[in-house]
């Protein structure tokens, strides 16, 4: 392990793959790790599924930092140990729940998220207490994808799932019909409480294609109905008694700025504060 501010590095490899992958959980316990050691409840736990672990763990630290909440939440930033901003290959393989033509080895998302729940999370409770009751997943992008994918397949692994921007549209809109599927009978009723929440920037889905800049762009994010799967996405998971859902419209956002603006408002809105969750510089 290497120590990275007030948290630590750690290195994991997938042992079941063909070939190796590593995830680094670089934490940022601060006070929180100090509080549960003191006898304190043990901290919220989030995990960032955003593979820019450097980028999201400084500015998810100075947000927290800024209202006084770092001492509640321990997060965990997942990333690749040779990558310093986005590796865009790497997640087209392990944030994609299904195979398309045309991007060699997609699909993989369910086999790192069982790695994700095999070896990134008993590795972190050697270290912080794990309580299932405060733990929450994030992504954006196709991070966003992963974690509902993940809600649809596994509810009980965590007590938050945050999908900010996800990418719906990936394989004609695979994961929407598992959604339904998940809040369809008696065991999504019977399901524990989750707290999900889901935004997208207003401007990820021009409403006129030709008023830009870039007409080829604008009419890709056209297709793609950010905002509308989003929306419906939210109206489908709001049938289960047991999901507390909350859908935000971040007003002139791009799909960049949903980033920070997304996780921002799922924090302060997770932990009880008040949403105003505006990127802090």
């Amino acid at each position: 392990s290497a120590e990275r501010a007030s948290g630590a590095l750690f290195e994991l490899d997938d042992e079941t793959r063909s070939r190796q992958r590593s995830a680094p959980a670089v934490t940022d316990g601060g006070s929180a790790a100090g509080g549960a050691s003191q006898g304190k409840p043990p901290p919220h736990i989030m995990m960032s599924y955003n593979w820019d672990h450097q980028h999201v763990i400084l500015r998810v630290v100075a947000w927290l930092q800024a209202h006084e909440l770092a001492h509640r939440v321990l997060v965990v930033g997942l990333g690749y140990p040779d990558t310093v901003a986005f590796n865009i290959p790497r997640r087209f393989e392990d944030l994609t729940p299904s195979a398309v033509a045309g991007r060699a080895g997609s699909g993989q998302a369910g086999a790192f998220l069982d790695f994700v729940e095999a070896r990134v999370k008993p590795r972190i409770a050697r270290d912080y207490p794990l309580d299932p009751a405060r733990t929450a997943l994030y992504g954006h992008s196709l991070g966003g994808l992963a974690v509902l994918f993940d809600l649809a397949h596994h509810p009980a692994r965590f007590s938050a799932y945050f999908a900010a921007s996800p990418s719906l549209w990936w394989d004609d809109g695979r994961v929407m019909p598992q959604l339904q599927q998940a809040v369809q009978g008696d065991s999504c009723a019977r399901s524990t409480p989750k707290t999900v929440i889901i935004t997208v920037g207003a401007k990820e889905q021009p409403l006129n294609t030709a008023q830009t800049d870039n007409p080829e762009r604008a009419a890709k994010l056209a297709r793609r109905q950010m905002v509308a799967n989003a929306a419906r996405a939210n109206e489908i998971l709001a049938r289960c008694p047991a999901f507390d859902v909350d859908y935000r419209l971040l007003a002139g956002a791009g799909h960049g700025a949903a980033l920070d603006r997304g996780l921002f408002h799922a924090l302060a809105r997770w932990l009880g504060r008040a949403a105003t969750a505006e990127p802090t510089p």
